[in-house]
Order: C-alpha cells, then structure tokens, then sequence
C-alpha cells in the first residue's frame, strides 16, 4: 500500500466511524423550565397603589470556597430565567425510552423563603415581595489554607516552600423589596389638657417631676430641659411598637405646668430601624404601618392619662 494513501484511509475511515455513531446514538428529549405564572410578580417593581415598606435577605443553601472575603461577582441580577433540561447524548433505544424531564424552576424555593422571611416580619399585615435579585455572597467559615509556593534560593536552585492563606465558604444571598397596599397611616400625636383647683404651679410641677422619676425607666422616658419658672418640662418617651423589638417609637413631649391646671402635647412620633439587640439604629422615619401607629398611640394616650391621674390623686 502506498504511503500517500494512509491519509485518505483515515480519513474515510473517521467518517464511516462518525456516520455509524450518528446512526447509533440520539438525544433525550428536552424541556423548557419556565417560571411559574404565579411567581412572576415577585420579579416586578411595585405597581399602583404598592409601596415599599422593608427589605428581607435569605441566604442561599449552596457554597463555593473562595479566597476573597467578598468575592468580585456581580450582584443584583434578577432571579427567574427560563432554561432547559434533557438533551443528553445517549444511545438511540435509550433516548426512544426516555421522557422528557420535569422538575419545579429551580429558583421558586427561593421566593417562597423571600416571602416567607417577609410575613414572618410582619405576621398581622398583608404583605408581598417585588423587585427580588441576587444580593452578593456572605463569606462564613475563615479558615487557613496550606499551599506550596516555588522560589529561587540565593544558590540559583527552586525550592518548594510552604505557605497558608485564609479561605472562606461562601453563600450567595437574595433579597427582595417588602410591599403593602395598606395606606400610610396618619402622624402619631396626642394632646390634653386638665385641671387642680386651688393647686399652684410649684405643687404641680413637683408633682409631674415624681411622677417622671418613677417612670422613668419603665417608660424610657429621657428629660431633655425643665423650668420651674416657666413651668415647663420637655423631653422624649421611647414606645414599645413591637415584641421584636425591631422598631424605635419616639415622640417629643411638653408639659405646661400653671396655678391649677396643666397642658401636655406629643409632637408626631418618628420611627427608626434597629435589630432586637439594638445595637444598629437607622435614621428616624415616618411610622409606616397602622398596626404600629396603633401600639404608638396607645401609649401616648397611656401617658398622658397616667400622668393626670397621679397629679389629681394628690
């Protein structure tokens, strides 16, 4: 046989091998996985009447390890796209045999932990989530990395030479815009305004400063400025507006002291964001949900009625 044959042998050969596998091989069936109709809001910025009262954050069930403590991947991509299953290369009897592959869209469990993060929040409001996306990674678990390095020593020759490194396990984390269509409840504020015939000025006000040292504490009560003279008494009280303790109420009072009678007055209530320990505090806010406006004002009323209440009984 000839040496300039062998090429062309080959050659016909690949292609007698690739036309027989072909015969012999074919794929599965394929399916597209799309979101469910029902979920497909949650992808979508707050409509009409929605409004955006919190932000909730889940944390993923999967980790990659990762030598950065804030790996550079991008966040904020939006969660929900369509792909396919199936498709594998099998032999033909076994692709005739197979069914095309179904599953629930794989990121479905994630809303439903968005959601559930959200109504866990606020169990007595009628909540939903918009705007859900990737968030980033929360790096866990720092621990060092043995590794091996190769160097030239001052004699010319490479030499291996151990060194460690922190690694991290990192977790993606979701988050998700919290929305109510509950209106936007009206300030929080109170007044009164009553009366102790034949008491002076001083009696009351000293009455009013016993009555705020005693509840001081169980109140929270902070006295910013007072003034015998003028009969004046001005300071914060600090509401209980949930168990979690996850909000700060604070309303700004003064009380008017005079012969015989005295005015009180909340200026509107502000709200601020914190964690159960406190230790984090956000910037002071309208209260945003009537639930909360209701446990403010309660204890506003409660205040105020306490506090007329003792002076009177004396």
């Amino acid at each position: 046989m000839k040496k300039e044959w062998f090429p062309h042998i080959i050659a016909v050969g690949a292609f007698v091998v690739f036309i027989v596998l072909g015969l012999a091989c074919a794929t599965t069936p394929t399916t597209t996985i799309e979101l469910s109709e029902s979920y497909r809001g949650f992808l979508m910025p707050p409509t009409g009447n929605e409004r955006v009262i919190d932000t909730v954050v889940v944390r993923g069930g999967t980790s990659f390890v990762s030598r950065e403590a804030q790996p550079s991947i991008s966040s904020g991509q939006r969660l929900g796209a369509t792909y396919q299953l199936g498709g594998e290369l099998t032999t033909k009897s076994k692709a005739e045999e197979a069914t095309a592959p179904s599953e629930r869209h794989r990121h479905e469990p994630i809303f439903d932990q968005l959601l559930n993060e959200a109504k866990r929040h606020y169990p007595s409001e009628a909540v939903n989530i918009r705007n859900a996306k990737t968030g980033g990674f929360i790096a866990t678990n720092a621990r060092q990395e043995e590794y091996y390095e190769n160097t030239t020593g001052s004699d010319g020759k490479i030499y291996s030479v151990t060194k460690y490194r922190t690694i991290y396990d990192c977790f993606p984390y979701y988050t998700a815009d919290v929305i109510t269509t509950e209106p936007m409840p009206p300030p929080v504020t109170h007044s009164e305004s009553f009366t102790k015939p034949k008491a002076t000025r001083a009696d009351i006000f000293r009455l009013a400063r016993v009555w705020i040292r005693d509840n001081t504490s169980s109140r929270r009560i902070t006295v910013e400025s007072e003034n015998i003279d003028l009969g004046e008494i001005i300071g914060t009280v600090t509401c209980s507006a949930r168990a979690d303790q996850t909000y700060i109420i604070t309303s700004k009072f003064v009380i008017d002291v005079m012969d015989a009678g005295v005015d009180m007055r909340f200026e509107p209530a502000v709200l601020q964001r914190t964690d159960p320990a406190q230790q984090r505090t956000g910037s002071p806010e309208p209260i945003f949900l009537q639930s909360i406006a209701n446990s403010a004002q309660k204890e506003l009323v409660d205040f105020s009625t306490s506090l007329r209440s003792y002076i009177l009984a004396r």
